[in-house]
């Protein structure tokens, strides 16, 4: 039984390995774009360099492409960028200072909006069934209301 485990968490083992170690052959223009998703074009609002097609944006793609041949790893050729524009460049801030909150409020405000929204439902629900019997007093002035514009349109009518 204890050989059993053992051989279990070895392959266990051996499979988290590979598959760390596994990665699947991605061409150079992969990862040109997938670096050109993670910056942002300085001159174009809102668009990252892989989409915008100015010519800064077009340059940067140049500069990524040769950095990536001359073997430097993605991550060094962001922090080039972010050496050269700043962290601004980046199409996502690092979860780093007061960026967390940028990560974090999203968050925080779906989970406290569903509160809220549960609670005034909630409130509501109670509200609506021992209402029910106010809004039959709100429809009769409704309809008092139309009563006389039809009276009125028909006056003008004749």
């Amino acid at each position: 039984m204890r050989n059993r485990y053992s051989a279990v968490f070895i392959l266990t083992l051996l499979f988290i390995a590979f598959q760390q170690g596994y990665s699947p052959a991605e061409s150079l223009d992969d990862r040109v774009n997938e670096v050109a998703h993670q910056l942002m074009c300085p001159v174009c609002q809102g668009q990252s360099v892989a989409e915008s097609n100015s010519n800064l944006a077009q340059d940067m793609r140049q500069i990524i492409r040769k950095q990536l041949e001359e073997g430097k790893s993605k991550e060094e050729v962001i922090a080039y960028f972010v050496n050269r524009y700043g962290e601004t460049i980046l199409a996502s801030p690092p979860p780093k200072g007061v960026n967390w909150l940028l990560w974090v409020l999203p968050g925080l405000a779906i989970v406290f909006g569903g509160l809220g929204i549960g609670i005034y439902l909630k409130s509501q629900g109670g509200k609506s069934a021992a209402g029910s019997g106010k809004r039959t007093e709100k429809t009769a002035p409704d309809s008092d209301y139309m009563l006389r514009i039809d009276e009125e349109l028909k006056k003008r009518e004749s």
